[in-house]
């Protein structure tokens, strides 16, 4: 009985190491975005193609609406989410982590990566940094970000600028109500100075994981990204993350493209 036991135990044992959990990729839109944002520009096809399985998408009800084959224990998958993208930096992260918060009560100690654009990573950076306690029980391995405004955008600066004068006053009248509606974030992501919401983000403690900064690397108006200067897209350049932080070069202006998923595809697992 001894004997057979000790058998179990070994045959036990030898299967362990053939048990992997899941590698789950969160897809995070930036301003003006959306969940679909991630599809309508062929980055999810891109990545279907290296074995991610689309999943599918959270909503704003906290709903999981499910793509293809559901989440599960084992194997790729990707989802994206859905966020109030005019609204400040801490309500969209606050959201964040209730998605999060889900993957990991129905996926417990599954290998997280996030992926974020423009705005997308820093409220995905706020939510690390607000959580840092529960880093390990989400279990998240690295952050990738595409086209973030680390330091801050001086278009945001101006659109800032613009609610607190008499242009945001006759924003709606307009039609540009969205100066009024996103002033909060505007404000959030203008350029880093001191007693900034950037420049204290910045110097929070960030979990120890993998950073990575792909970045716009022409900045000029014509062909480039305007509004998001390169430098401001490298987390080498902030603080708490510093020169460690890799980069990723590519050319072309601020929106999220196709030639992105082949990037996202290459630095995932």
């Amino acid at each position: 009985m001894k004997h057979r036991l000790r058998k179990l135990l070994l045959l036990f044992s030898l299967l362990i190491p053939t048990l992997s959990l899941a590698d789950i990729a969160v897809l995070v839109h930036g301003y003006h975005g959306s969940g679909n944002s991630w599809r309508h520009n062929g980055i999810t096809t891109i990545l279907a193609t290296r074995g991610w399985n689309d999943a599918g998408t959270y909503t704003l009800q906290g709903n999981m609406v499910f793509f293809g084959h559901p989440l599960s224990a084992t194997g790729k998958h990707l989802v994206t989410v859905e966020l109030p993208s005019e609204a400040p930096v801490n309500i969209q992260s606050d959201i964040l982590k209730q998605y999060l918060d889900d993957i990991s009560k129905h996926f417990p100690q599954q290998k997280i990566h996030l992926v974020a654009h423009s705005a997308g990573g820093i409220v995905a950076r706020l939510t690390l940094v607000n959580n840092a306690a529960q880093t390990d029980k989400y279990n998240v391995l690295q952050l990738i970000t595409i086209a973030t405004p680390h330091l801050g955008s001086p278009i945001a600066d101006m659109a800032g600028k613009a609610s607190d004068t008499p242009i945001g006053f006759f924003a709606p009248i307009l039609g540009s109500g969205e100066i009024n509606r996103a002033e909060r974030l505007y404000k959030q992501l203008g350029n880093e100075d001191k007693n900034r919401f950037l420049f204290w983000l910045n110097r929070q403690t960030h979990p120890s994981m993998l950073y990575t900064s792909i970045i716009r690397a022409d900045g000029s108006i014509i062909s480039g990204d305007w509004l998001v200067p390169p430098r401001s897209q490298n987390m080498a350049f902030v603080p708490a993350i510093g020169r460690n932080a890799r980069i990723v070069l590519t050319p072309g202006e601020h929106h999220l493209k196709y030639a992105d998923g082949f990037i996202i595809a290459d630095l995932l697992p």
